[in-house]
């Protein structure tokens, strides 16, 4: 047990402090939307996304978390008329946990700087935002948050309230997020097996090569299962549904050239993590 390595250990402390039951210091996810029947006419696309969360002590009950991500779409719109060619981001998030003098209450700030386009750090493709948000200890095990998340867009200034809650209901079922980016219900079956349910709300811009720019707007919805098949290695099956799907395209602020549904439809989305447990460490003991 001493020889427990200081990286691990100080992952756990940051797991204290961040009130969630996970903490992925890297994580590859792929999603693959089909093209569906109907109405809807759900239009196929592919995500790949690859990011960390390294969350570093800086001193007692300060936390620096630095998340840096890349992803990249392929969106398949051969069959319509104003097709967006593949798009990608590259995108920093760099965060601070602070704890206020009373020690029910905790300050979240972070700074994002993105490079989003056809091509990376070309030009007019830098965009600036972050969030900032409170979270307020109820009780042991049940945290809310609320807050603001701006980013400055290519279609102007985007701003959104948060709300969310990072509530431990017992040793088996978690609720954690932040609305309305992104929401989870975990339950845990056993210490390799988990499952539940996300949502996530994604809103992002991307300069063309062109010159103008396209936004993407999806809406998500899913069931997932998590496999441990060693103790820090996840790999995820989630399949779900998109809706309320927006794709648009346009040179100034707030005006479109294009501004169409983008078709609601199935998605499958599948992921690797190297993923450290804080729940597991004192949930385990005791349960079924």
């Amino acid at each position: 047990m001493k020889k427990k390595s200081l990286f691990v250990i100080l992952q756990l402390l940051c797991l204290t402090a961040l009130s969630q039951p996970y903490v992925d210091p890297l994580q590859i996810r792929y999603t693959l939307a089909t093209r569906s029947s109907g109405q809807s006419r759900g239009t196929p696309f592919s995500h790949l996304w690859i990011g960390s969360d390294i969350p570093v002590e800086l001193k007692t009950k300060t936390y620096l978390l630095l998340s840096p991500y890349y992803e990249s779409w392929q969106i398949d719109s051969a069959k319509v008329k104003n097709s967006i060619p593949h798009v990608q981001g590259l995108v920093l998030p760099v965060g601070v946990l602070l704890p206020l003098k009373n020690p029910k209450w905790m300050l979240s700030l972070t700074g994002i700087v993105r490079s989003n386009g056809e091509n990376l750090f070309g030009k007019n493709t830098f965009q600036g935002g972050g969030a900032g948000f409170l979270s307020y200890e109820k009780s042991p095990g049940k945290k809310w948050r609320f807050g603001v998340y701006v980013n400055t867009d290519f279609f102007g200034l985007f701003v959104m309230p948060l709300v969310g809650v990072d509530w431990k209901i017992n040793d088996r079922n978690y609720m954690f997020g932040l609305l309305p980016g992104r929401f989870t219900f975990e339950h845990r079956f056993n210490k390799s097996l988990y499952g539940g349910f996300t949502f996530r709300a994604i809103t992002s811009s991307f300069r063309l090569a062109n010159g103008p720019y396209a936004r993407i707007d999806d809406n998500q919805l899913s069931a997932f299962l998590d496999v441990y098949p060693a103790k820090k290695f996840c790999l995820t099956l989630e399949p779900g549904f998109g809706i309320m799907r927006k794709l648009r395209t346009g040179i100034q602020e707030k005006k479109y050239l294009t501004d169409g549904k983008w078709g609601d439809g199935f998605f499958i989305k599948i992921s690797a993590a190297f993923r450290i447990r804080f729940s597991n460490t004192e949930t385990t003991k005791g349960t079924k």
